[in-house]
């Protein structure tokens, strides 16, 4: 199923008509009958597959010396410079891989004495010894031959004179030495001087024929890098021989992407694909991704491990043009996944939108196509609008088109709120936050409602968390002081939907992280009177909100109680004694809305919330709603489970009793007359219903009823 993007070997494999050229290529280098060394090069940019054409070069130079006579067949040595990259024995590695060519052509005259003269030769250059196994046997220099470390210098000869005799015997042997070395671009600047070192003057030998691939950019600019100097005429200098390899033809590409792809396309369910819709979105942008063979094979096998896995419950033509997202862009493609709201119609009938909100929203888009410039704007839109109908309100308001939401849920399209996730299981979640949206995000706070909503978008995403993160001093620096209280009336509206973290030694849990937010963004106000007006303001406007209201008076008022090391003189606390009075008596305003309601109970946060109450407002109308909420079922459970949330966690994970079931016992009194509540709580764990609960509630009566020691009908099951 996989493609390992390897070059291919064999003509029957070209499908690119270049076999033509490599069969006259190879038999030009196989007739060259100058005894100079000749350098042919094969420029070629990324991709254009200039090891594929090396390969089907060799594939005609081997067939070829089939049939020539031992004593003219070439010798060939196709050397990969990039396996020895990094490793500083570029050259030495060279010349081992060139003797060791040598000594394998058993027809070749006179090798000992070339080899021997080559020996010599690598170590001039390379200043390693001479292998002993190389030596001559019959030397005058028996002393020499036998050490452990024998260099070049030491065996009395001459650089020069040894060079030319090897060039003379090399000139008169038959035997055309042909080198191939690839990958010459991949190397690093400094070892691209060494190989063009290598082939003009150390390795420029009589007889050799040297064919080289790489990009010719890349390489001048490698040794303009390093010599400082015109890399392109030091190139020509060398290479008398070049051909430019050129980029692979559109239609080319096309044919082989579309034979590659039939490797996928088995599990594709017939009746799901829109060949129509295929072919439109293909060749009006998916086309436009594919510039070579290496493109085609990272997507094929990009889309071959991940559509076999989600087939069942995604629309193929769709999945198969955001894997183009994925594998080319993927910064948008992360910026798709992050942004649901924007792309689907999910809170499309919660807000209506009118012309203000779609241009926030195009800003937001806007910013996550900028994230790349690698392919055009207009690419890349158009296969948004093909994917996401809902764009075309942003991008082509004018135009008439047809979107249907039954049939894009029928077809399981991306568009859809309920089909999106499916399409992003095998992606990551990062909760990642560009510094660009970033921005885009603090650009929406000079509008109240759109930054509101940008905070839902972010919660609903799962990254809320990671923007309270990045909310920092620096960050906060750059909102404008009248955006300031648009900041604090989302946060406070927000805060109690966002998910909570645990508190520790080392990190706050989140509603420390909203009051630290707020508490940056009012102590640059100097008059208190501005900084309680804005704390009002979002008080009185929050509707989604209680206990992050709550828990903002709550370490505000810290500032005020002598005994506690927050307390700071009147002069430098955020509110004055009377305005904190004012914020309490709104938080309890709310905290009763809640409770005329009915959704006090629902809330998590119960027991701390009946506590400001009792605290901040009439002790006595607390209690009386406790009395009466605790007559219903649901009522007196959810306030169990409020009171006994600590030992309840500790059961699930202990199934111990602990003195904590006291302390809450005596908690609980200060709100309401336990006895009060033991009937009831009896009545529930005695009836049938029970075992219906949930585990929490199961275990809140099992605790309140152990502690009461009250006697029933049923067993409490004991704990260790």
């Amino acid at each position: 199923m996989f493609d390992a993007d390897r070059p291919i070997a064999k003509s029957e494999q070209d499908r690119l008509n270049r076999s033509v050229f490599a069969r006259y290529l190879a038999r030009c280098l196989l007739d060259h009958h100058d005894p100079q060394s000749l350098v042919v090069g094969l420029y070629g940019g990324f991709g254009t597959g200039k090891t594929s054409l090396v390969n089907l070069i060799l594939e005609e130079v081997h067939f070829a010396s089939t049939n020539i006579e031992d004593e003219n067949k070439p010798i060939i040595l196709n050397f990969s410079p990039w396996s020895y990259s990094g490793q500083n024995q570029l050259i030495y590695s060279f010349f081992r891989r060139l003797s060791s060519a040598l000594r394998q052509a058993e027809y070749l005259k006179d090798s000992a004495k070339i080899i021997h003269l080559l020996e010599l030769y690598i170590s001039f250059f390379t200043y390693k010894p001479v292998p002993k196994a190389l030596r001559p046997k019959q030397s005058l220099f028996s002393q020499w031959r036998n050490r452990e470390d024998a260099y070049g210098w030491e065996s009395g000869r001459d650089l020069t004179l040894v060079k030319a005799e090897l060039n003379e015997y090399l000139r008169n042997q038959p035997h055309k030495i042909i080198i191939i070395i690839d990958n010459i671009s991949r190397l690093f600047d400094v070892e691209i001087k060494q190989m063009f070192q290598i082939i003009k003057s150390m390795g420029d030998f009589a007889n050799t024929i040297y064919l080289l691939a790489l990009d010719k950019e890349q390489v001048t600019s490698a040794i303009n890098r390093v010599e400082g100097w015109n890399g392109e005429a030091l190139l020509e200098k060398i290479v008398q021989l070049a051909f430019d390899v050129p980029p692979i033809s559109r239609q080319d590409l096309e044919n082989i992407f579309l034979d590659k792809l039939k490797l996928v396309m088995p599990h594709v369910d017939k009746e799901n694909w829109d060949a129509a819709t295929w072919v439109d979105i293909y060749y009006s942008a998916l086309r436009y991704f594919f510039e070579n063979c290496r493109d085609i094979t990272r997507y094929v096998n990009a889309l071959g491990f991940s559509y076999p896995r989600v087939k069942e419950v995604v629309n193929p033509v769709d999945f198969f043009a955001l894997t183009t997202l994925e594998v080319f862009l993927p910064e948008i493609y992360l910026g798709i996944r992050d942004n649901k709201d924007l792309f689907t119609d999910l809170i499309e009938n919660v807000y209506q939108f009118d012309q203000e909100k779609l241009n926030k929203d195009k800003l937001r888009c806007d910013e996550i196509i900028s994230r790349t410039q690698r392919f055009s704007r207009e690419t890349i839109l158009t296969l948004l609008l093909f994917l996401f109908p809902r764009l075309q309100k942003i991008y082509q308001p004018d135009t008439l088109s047809y979107h249907s939401e039954i049939k894009a849920r029928k077809q399981r399209r991306i568009c859809c709120p309920d089909m999106f996730e499916d399409y992003f299981r095998l992606s990551m979640q990062s909760g990642y936050i560009s510094e660009e949206e970033m921005m885009t995000l603090l650009q929406l706070s000079s509008d109240e409602e759109n930054f509101d909503q940008a905070l839902t978008r972010l919660n609903q995403d799962k990254r809320i968390i990671k923007f309270l993160d990045l909310l920092d001093a620096k960050t906060l620096a750059s909102i404008p002081a009248e955006n300031r209280g648009h900041v604090i009336d989302a946060l406070l509206d927000n805060g109690d939907l966002f998910p909570e973290e645990e508190s520790s030694l080392l990190r706050f849990n989140t509603f420390m992280r909203i009051h630290r937010i707020i508490q940056q963004l009012l102590q640059p106000i100097e008059k208190a009177e501005e900084r309680f007006s804005l704390l009002r303001h979002a008080i009185l406007r929050a509707t989604k909100s209680v206990y992050s209201i709550v828990h903002e008076i709550q370490q505000l008022a810290l500032e005020h109680f002598e005994e506690r090391d927050e307390f700071l003189p009147l002069t430098y606390r955020l509110v004055t004694p009377d305005q904190l009075i004012v914020l309490q008596k709104l938080a309890i305003e709310r905290i009763q809305f809640w409770a005329r309601i009915g959704r006090l109970t629902e809330h998590p946060k119960l027991l701390p919330l009946l506590e400001a109450w009792r605290q901040w407002g009439n002790e006595e109308e607390c209690k009386q709603y406790i009395q009466k909420a605790t007559l219903e079922d649901a009522g007196l459970l959810a306030f169990l489970c409020a009171v006994f949330k600590e030992p309840i966690d500790e059961m699930i994970k202990k199934n111990e009793k602990s003195p904590l079931w006291e302390i809450c016992l005596e908690n609980m009194s200060a709100l309401v007359t336990p006895k009060w509540l033991e009937q009831h709580a009896k009545l529930i764990f005695e009836d049938g219903a029970f075992e219906n609960l949930r585990e929490r509630e199961q275990i809140a009566l099992m605790i309140f009823l152990d502690v009461m020691k009250t006697a029933t009908t049923k067993t409490i099951p004991k704990t260790v």
